[in-house]
């Protein structure tokens, strides 16, 4: 039978390892439920009008940054509206030191149905946040408040309305959906596509030959073929153009052509006819004479009676009788004796 004292000793034995264990599932608890350890805190408070969402152990940010959590929500017991709850957080000291004195906060959720946290906004005052003091509240608009529910069912109703309406084919998207007119609409055009397509790629046709054969390539390439062989004609000197391009005497020649036909012309812009006033006085006499005599001759009574015409016409008619007459029997008019 064992000792008393052994026994003692083997309960001891237990007893301390079931502290150190229960020390230890304790210190796991606390790290994973976002505490720290030998880490400073500091504390600081803010007033807010209402806490609805917000809840002890809340996170607490600093622009998107987890520094702490909320330690306690609580009445204030002040009758000003927007100091009714007081909320006391836990920050890390180290990182409470970088905050500005004038940040607000705002209360924030991930989402719609989220839970809520504290969202601290960075100022731009040099001074810092100390420890136990207080953070000014910003309210920012809760979506779900802002919301009129009223509206959105209205909304919801016209949606379901018009969703009823194309599942039952009453208007010209329900057709279009739940009618196999469009259907076949779409069959036509496509077979006339394909068939469009099969015609295109036939040899029978314009199109199909010029994509399918060398006729294009052809009426193409053959007179690319005659200006490159005209061009290796003017490059060689044959012809007149080549003779031109090659030849300097032919060049030289043609040049002064130039430079006499340009001397002419100065000379006739220097001479007395385009700049004499006299010479244009004198032409301009004689071209008013010429139309006035041209005037006179219209104006005489011969070429304005209708009996002189009659009598030329006349006259020019007998004389072709007398030619076809004398064609056809010219015995008839001549008289041979011998």
């Amino acid at each position: 039978m064992p000792s008393v004292s052994r026994v003692n000793w083997a309960k001891f034995r237990v007893a301390a390892v079931c502290v150190v264990a229960t020390i230890i599932l304790a210190t796991l608890v606390y790290l994973l439920t976002g505490g720290t350890l030998l880490q400073q805190k500091a504390t600081v408070y803010l007033y807010i009008p209402d806490a609805s969402g917000l809840t002890s152990g809340s996170p607490v940010r600093v622009d998107g940054i987890d520094v702490g959590k909320v330690d306690s929500v609580n009445l204030s017991g002040s009758k000003q509206p927007n100091r009714v709850i007081r909320v006391a957080m836990t920050v890390e000291r180290g990182r409470l030191a970088s905050v500005p004195a004038d940040s607000f906060a705002q209360l924030s959720s991930e989402d719609l149905a989220g839970d809520k946290f504290v969202d601290i906004t960075s100022g731009r005052s040099t001074d810092r946040m100390a420890p136990n003091g207080e953070l000014s509240y910003k309210e920012q608009t809760d979506f779900m408040k802002s919301l009129d529910l009223s509206q959105v069912a209205k909304q919801l109703r016209d949606v379901d309305a018009v969703i009823t309406d194309i599942e039952q084919g009453k208007s010209r998207l329900g057709q279009f959906i739940q009618g196999d007119e469009f259907y076949r609409d779409l069959r036509r055009r496509t077979t006339e596509l394909q068939n469009g397509m099969r015609t295109i790629a036939s040899t029978t046709n314009e199109v199909g030959q010029s994509l399918y054969t060398d006729k294009l390539y052809r009426q193409v390439s053959e007179p690319l073929a005659t200006l490159d062989q005209d061009l290796a004609k003017l490059q060689s000197g044959q012809g007149t153009g080549g003779q031109l391009l090659r030849d300097s005497a032919q060049y030289d020649q043609l040049q002064a052509s130039a430079r006499d036909l340009q001397k002419t012309i100065g000379d006739l812009r220097s001479g007395d006819f385009l700049k004499s006033d006299q010479m244009y006085n004198e032409w301009c006499r004689g071209l008013a004479a010429l139309i006035q005599n041209v005037e006179q001759m219209n104006a005489d009574p011969m070429l304005e009676r209708s009996e002189t015409y009659d009598n030329i016409n006349g006259y020019a008619k007998e004389m072709r009788d007398l030619v076809r007459d004398f064609r056809k029997d010219p015995r008839k008019f001549l008289r041979l004796k011998f």
